[in-house]
């Protein structure tokens, strides 16, 4: 089954993930193929065997092809030079970024096996929309648009790529162990599975929700505060009425007075206590790391994966 994140007649975001059900784990599903020396995207595809396949067992896929690609698209395969940008990127505020913090055996266990990017939008006509990305299962996402890709753009990444994986991966950690079901109540009433796209961002956090597809169901919701926690910068989170520390590291200061901050925070709350309980997981340690390394890309970092 296929759903997806969605600009509905170009105004609204639609955000719709399937969550994970089936066991990962860490045993490489990918086997090693002979490759041809003599083309030109031979040390790329190396880089990416080496460093994704070996490395995590995830498959790196940025050559259009007929099993890797919804076909019903009129799609474009991402040049080649924005392919080698999106994976070093993806290496730098992804795979780095919980290596150190929680280890390589935990992302190698839990991550999605497929990373599929395109480079054009998927355009869906007869209803107007575009389809942005789209999680299959837990085991695949796929990522549009990547012919836009702009490394000096954190904002443009975040929305096109980090909060969708941070999104999906959040869902794998939550099928795997058990959700925790008083979080279903603390809003319990407010979620719409269809008005909340005709929600604003302000509305949606007056009534206590990081975002308006926050207020779909209870299990997207969890995942929206995790992924919005880590990738969000401290500007986002103030007009939100969060004050953040200069170093990431933590919240420092919650406005009460801001109607439905008090809320937002016990969902956060919420997440972070799971999360350690479970994982072992910092949620605050994970967030100073994403936001320490965007404050610190450049070009020459990224590529040269030296950070």
């Amino acid at each position: 089954m296929k759903v997806a994140y969605k600009i509905v007649a170009s105004v609204a975001i639609l955000l719709s993930l399937v969550s994970c059900e089936e066991k990962l784990d860490s045993e490489s599903i990918f086997k090693d193929t002979a490759d041809d020396k003599t083309s030109y995207t031979y040390e790329f595809d190396q880089y990416l065997y080496n460093t994704y396949t070996l490395g995590y067992n995830i498959s790196f896929q940025y050559k259009l092809n007929d099993a890797s690609a919804d076909m019903d698209y009129n799609l474009v395969p991402v040049s080649f030079e924005k392919a080698q940008m999106v994976a070093h990127a993806v290496k730098y505020l992804w795979l780095d970024v919980y290596d150190k913090q929680m280890g390589k055996e935990f992302l190698k266990t839990y991550t999605p096996r497929i990373i599929n990017i395109i480079g054009s939008p998927a355009v869906n006509a007869a209803q107007h929309t575009e389809t942005l990305g789209v999680a299959e299962g837990g085991i695949k996402i796929t990522l549009y648009k990547m012919n836009d890709f702009d490394l000096n753009n954190i904002a443009w990444m975040n929305k096109y790529i980090f909060h969708v994986m941070h999104h999906e991966f959040s869902h794998i950690l939550h099928q795997t162990k058990t959700f925790p079901k008083e979080y279903e109540q603390i809003t319990a009433g407010l979620y719409d599975s269809q008005a909340w796209q005709n929600r604003t961002d302000a509305e949606a956090y007056k009534l206590g929700f990081v975002t308006p597809y926050s207020m779909s169901e209870a299990h997207e919701d969890f995942v929206e505060v995790i992924s919005s926690y880590i990738t969000d910068t401290r500007e986002v989170w103030q007009a939100r009425g969060f004050t953040m520390a200069e170093d990431h590291t933590h919240i420092e200061a919650v406005n009460l007075s801001q109607e439905g901050t008090e809320i937002i925070n016990t969902k956060i709350n919420m997440c972070k206590d799971w999360l350690r309980e479970k994982y072992n997981y910092e949620l605050d340690s994970i967030r100073a790391e994403v936001q320490r390394r965007q404050d610190a890309l450049t070009y020459d970092i990224v590529m040269n994966d030296s950070y």
